[in-house]
């Protein structure tokens, strides 16, 4: 370019710099692009027993919100909890309980946890009912093969405080003897009532909203006296850090909605109003 008149010079500096300049702002529009398309994603971290009215819910807040995707990563709590430690992308937690929802605050990983629908654990048995359990007393006979979440999930730690509390009626040994009949520990409170669903087991603790239609002929409830049980709360926060944390928001407020409560209870939860 050093060659030729100066007006030529002249015009391929201006182009050569504007093409620069293009390319450049092609470049920062494409990224602009790219973090607009990330931040599309609502990720939200819900415990499992949650799946089928986060599943509706999920419907309703895109259609709020166009555009907008709902991507629901359904677990234990306290292995949801495991993955906000170690970094994994989310904006909102809603637990089964509020002892991982503790965890979480203590260490700085959500903001302002509010209680949002409750739950009640029941027994829950075969249709068959193979083991004859017919109250809670029977889950310590000696033929009953009893499935329960690991433990740090809600469910069995609501589980055992059930069985501790039964020990003034049954037995001071009943939960002892109850536990001494677990024969296999799963993921989730979900896997616990489908191995009971098919047979595999003769009875688990799951929460009343578990019983959903694809089970439901597949089981027989078994109430735990009323004595004896306890109120399931759920907690949800915004994960701190979220790059999310309006939409996030608008989920926590669509949840405490009547509309939200709404479908909470059509699925077996307790209203928190």
């Amino acid at each position: 370019m050093g060659k030729g008149p100066p007006s030529f010079r002249v015009r391929a500096l201006t182009l050569l710099l504007t093409g620069l300049m293009v390319g450049g702002l092609t470049r920062c529009a494409g990224g602009q692009g790219v973090q607009q398309a990330e931040n599309s994603t609502l990720t939200v971290l819900a415990a499992s027993s949650l799946t089928d009215a986060f599943g509706e819910l999920e419907g309703v807040f895109e259609d709020q919100n166009p555009g907008i995707n709902v991507q629901t990563s359904l677990a234990g709590s306290s292995e949801l909890l495991a993955q906000i430690r170690q970094g994994a992308p989310a904006d909102v937690f809603a637990s089964a309980d509020e002892a991982n929802m503790d965890n979480a605050a203590e260490e700085g990983l959500v903001m302002e946890p509010e209680t949002f629908v409750r739950n009640r654990p029941v027994v829950i048995v075969p249709a068959d009912n193979p083991a004859r359990i017919e109250e809670l007393r029977d889950l310590a006979g000696a033929d009953a093969q009893i499935v329960l979440a690991q433990d740090g999930v809600p469910i069995a730690e609501y589980s055992k405080a059930v069985l501790a509390n039964a020990n003034s009626e049954y037995g001071g040994d009943f939960e002892q003897r109850v536990l001494d009949n677990v024969v296999s520990r799963d993921a989730n409170v979900r896997a616990s009532a489908n191995r009971v669903a098919l047979g595999e087991a003769d009875a688990t603790f799951v929460y009343q909203s578990d019983v959903t239609g694809y089970i439901r002929d597949q089981v027989q409830i078994i109430e735990i006296p009323e004595n004896l049980n306890l109120l399931a709360a759920y907690p949800i926060a915004i994960v701190e850090g979220s790059q999310n944390s309006e939409l996030a928001q608008d989920w926590i407020d669509l949840v405490l909605s009547d509309e939200g409560q709404a479908v909470l209870e059509k699925h077996g939860f307790i209203p928190v109003s």
